[in-house]
């Protein structure tokens, strides 16, 4: 196929997602992370001349754009979380945007779980999409009193953490 010749490019709106991201994509193709598939955030990056799928913050990839306008090399670019909207993101979709028209082969993948797709579309032109179904699952909130509760922890009247009166 031609698989050798993707360079895909993904965000992730912070470093620990970043990182986290490119070390279970690197698992999943079963190789280490920074050959196959690796991240790069402000002043780290883990990658060499073999990597083909970089995990990215945001910003990287605007100071990347900075240099190459063009985002040359690149096949694939997908904005995850897309959703968040921050000023990084929106600023990346305008730039992608614009981009488009002078780099017809560069696919752009936008991912959110959370997304209004009719909004994406519309601004990118009445795109394709895809809706993958998926499921929710039940959530309990816990808070301090269940954990001390289920432990059993005690905190005595005259510790530093004890409550006391007209304190919140």
């Amino acid at each position: 196929g031609e698989g050798g010749a993707v360079n895909l490019l993904m965000t992730q709106p912070r470093r620990i997602s970043a990182i986290g991201v490119a070390e279970r994509i690197a698992a999943e193709m079963d190789s280490t992370c920074g050959d196959l598939a690796g991240y790069s955030i402000r002043l780290e990056s883990k990658k060499s001349a073999r990597t083909k799928i970089l995990v990215c913050t945001t910003g990287v990839v605007l100071r990347r754009l900075e240099n190459d306008r063009n985002l040359r090399g690149v096949t694939h670019i997908v904005v995850d979380e897309c959703h968040e909207r921050d000023l990084d993101t929106d600023f990346l979709l305008i730039v992608l945007r614009d981009l488009l028209p002078k780099r017809p082969c560069l696919k752009v993948v936008l991912m959110s779980a959370t997304i209004n797709a009719q909004i994406f579309k519309d601004y990118f032109g009445n795109c394709d999409s895809i809706h993958i179904p998926g499921r929710t699952f039940p959530v309990t909130s816990y808070y301090m009193e269940h954990a001390l509760q289920h432990t059993g922890f005690i905190v005595e009247e005259n510790s530093e953490y004890a409550r006391r009166d007209g304190e919140y």
